[in-house]
């Protein structure tokens, strides 16, 4: 009886390790809450030239952008709709405007300057109007760093601080593509892939492989990225097999 109690007693230490080490190992994938019914319509906003001289590289980066998520649902859910149409808003209509003045946009991608710090993008919803319901991607254009500078004091032997340095330069177009590719997700309502045991940065990049979503997006990677199987999975999650304007869309879990 003793043996069997021993026993009994190592079989449930090994099954609440094993379900702590599953735990610990496991992917998070979720969504925001919020879906489109039909098809959305993508508008990308001209950058402001004194944002950058390369306004048309960037607004290229952002459609192929757009097309690789049409090609990745095309390819991982082929039954469903996946249509996104996608136009250009130059500076002198938008410049001065707000998301309200394009009533015809489902999803904004818009550009601006880092202010001071490494946020490289973020996207935001407004879907208390229901004449407009939208989500806007903001991206940013350059890395803004900041460097610290410390002297020895020899009588002390400690570090002072001097001063800081900062230093703006622009990302590069990888860069680019693969922050809109990013935010895109967001905007169409997938949340951050977040994984535990995942050897994220290598030489490979199987962040890059795992999801576009993973999030922390390393934009010294000069390769680029696109929405993977697992990405396709959660937005059939939000928007079913049959895609946008198919089944009704019900209320999704945050």
């Amino acid at each position: 009886m003793r043996t069997q109690i021993i026993v009994l007693m190592v079989l449930f230490v090994l099954l609440v390790c094993i379900s702590m080490t599953s735990f610990a190992n496991a992917d998070n994938y979720g969504t925001l809450g919020m879906s489109f019914k039909d098809s959305p319509v993508v508008c990308i906003c001209e950058p402001h030239p004194s944002y950058t001289d390369k306004s048309d590289e960037i607004v290229l980066a952002a459609k192929d952008s757009v097309q690789l998520w049409v090609n990745a649902l095309n390819t991982h859910s082929p039954n469903g709709n996946w249509d996104i149409e996608t136009f250009v808003i130059p500076i002198d209509k938008h410049h001065t405007a707000n998301a309200y003045d394009f009533p015809v946009c489902d999803i904004l991608i818009a550009f601006e300057h880092s202010a001071t710090t490494r946020q490289l993008g973020f996207t935001h919803m407004n879907f208390s109007q229901s004449s407009h319901q939208y989500s806007q991607s903001t991206i940013f254009l350059n890395d803004f760093r900041t460097t610290e500078h410390y002297d020895l004091n020899l009588d002390t032997g400690e570090y002072v601080h001097v001063n800081t340095t900062y230093k703006l330069t622009e990302f590069s177009m990888i860069a680019v593509q693969n922050i809109i590719t990013h935010e895109f997700g967001h905007a169409l309502g997938l949340g951050h892939y977040q994984i535990t045991d995942y050897p994220i940065y290598t030489d490979d990049y199987p962040w890059l492989e795992a999801s576009i979503m993973y999030y922390a997006l390393n934009p010294d990677v000069q390769e680029l990225g696109s929405p993977t199987y697992v990405d396709v999975l959660m937005l059939e999650e939000i928007y079913y097999t049959d895609g946008f304007g198919g089944n009704p869309v019900p209320k999704i879990p945050r």
